[in-house]
């Protein structure tokens, strides 16, 4: 998995949420002894976000599995959200 900051600019990104979307925790893979692990996968769902509501991007997951999003709410609980078609991405 590899993790692409999204703060490059001096512009914000966020996923504007259209449906309700899960926000799942961010797990770190395990890999063989002596090897460092960068990779991360989703696990519980620890928020769902309604239609409305706004996630700040923090980086951007390009996986073997998945891709998707890292994002800290507004209350400061931080997790992934799955690529899909449930959001839209904004900058300001």
């Amino acid at each position: 998995t590899a993790a692409v900051s999204a703060g490059c600019s001096e512009r914000e990104n966020f996923l504007e949420i259209e449906m309700p979307t899960e926000v799942r925790s961010i797990e770190q893979l395990s890999s063989p002894p002596g090897t460092a692990s960068t990779g991360v996968e989703p696990g519980k769902i620890v928020a769902t976000l309604q239609a409305g509501e706004m996630a700040h991007v923090v980086a951007v997951y390009h996986g073997e599995n998945f891709d998707g999003f890292k994002v800290k709410l507004a209350d400061g609980t931080e997790g992934l959200i799955m690529a899909g078609d449930t959001f839209k991405f904004v900058s300001r």
